[in-house]
């Protein structure tokens, strides 16, 4: 099922699967890229209780080994709509018994609320833990590169940050990362297809809180509000001409060395029982 909320022209809309926004409109500019199965049939998926590779695809946890889907379970489920109304939409996933018992032994709920405003949407993630709970979160919203004119290319495209890095970079290759030293050094990143078809740009601990997506082809673009998430990773499809990509806020991104223990990854956040954990995040489009 999909929600239809809007603000002043701008209009969103929401699917109950995975709580995946499927459409940003404004001016009669779609933002979101369309999902063409050819290149990725995802839009915009939220990313939990694990980001990237795990071992065999599988995790163990409560001395059990579960299934572990490349990017968590949480895109691949129905969400409860909570609540709707004109400019906002609330869902909420539980676990429940096929959860518990396939993916991830844990008691939890998290709710996700999307407002729509006339220069974007805020997102907003509550991740309650029913009892100790390990987990990542992240966003993973595709834009559409047409959005400064069909076909635009990528290497129009630069991500520009509002102060000078300094970071390192990670791309995974057959699952495992390798690392580029210093493969950030200022306020700015030129998209290419010869860098993004090595795999997802991987950036950690960044110190900026906006980043901006703009075109040297037009005036349109789209600015994330990292809110309290310290990795940003930028991604297309690889060794496709994909047109879109992702500018994605998360917690952390792992590879298939890690450890196959929940409650042992690195890359894991502990919410100790009875905790609720917010991350607000907001993607603004000129």
């Amino acid at each position: 099922m999909n929600v239809t909320i809007k603000s002043n022209g701008t209009e969103m809309v929401i699917s109950t699967l995975g709580a995946e926004p499927q459409s940003l409109k404004r001016d009669g500019i779609e933002y979101i890229w369309q999902g063409d199965k050819a290149f990725w049939f995802r839009r915009a998926p939220l990313l939990f209780p694990t980001i990237g590779a795990t071992p065999d695809g599988k995790i163990t946890a409560k001395g059990r080994e579960y299934t572990m889907p490349n990017n968590g379970f949480a895109r691949d489920v129905e969400w409860k709509l909570e609540s709707a109304g004109d400019s906002s939409a609330a869902f909420i996933l539980e676990d429940d018994e096929e959860i518990r018992e396939k993916y991830y032994p844990f008691g939890f709920s998290i709710r996700v609320t999307y407002t729509v405003e006339e220069d974007g949407y805020r997102a907003k993630a509550e991740i309650h833990a029913k009892e100790d709970i390990w987990y990542t979160f992240g966003w993973h919203p595709a834009f559409s590169l047409d959005i400064n004119g069909k076909g635009t290319e990528l290497e129009t495209y630069t991500v520009s940050f509002e102060q000078n890095e300094r970071c390192d970079r990670k791309y995974a290759k057959d699952g495992v990362f390798v690392v580029e030293k210093d493969f950030l050094t200022g306020d700015s990143i030129d998209l290419s297809r010869e860098e993004t078809g090595k795999g997802a740009i991987i950036l950690e601990g960044i110190r900026s809180r906006e980043v901006t997506l703009t075109s040297s082809a037009g005036e349109h673009g789209v600015t994330a509000y990292m809110g309290d998430m310290p990795v940003l990773t930028i991604w297309t499809v690889e060794g496709k001409k994909a047109q879109f990509v992702c500018i994605e806020p998360m917690l952390s991104f792992g590879d298939k060395t890690r450890a196959p223990e929940i409650e042992k990854m690195a890359q894991s956040t502990m919410l100790p029982a009875g905790s609720t954990a917010v991350y607000e995040n907001a993607f603004r489009i000129f």
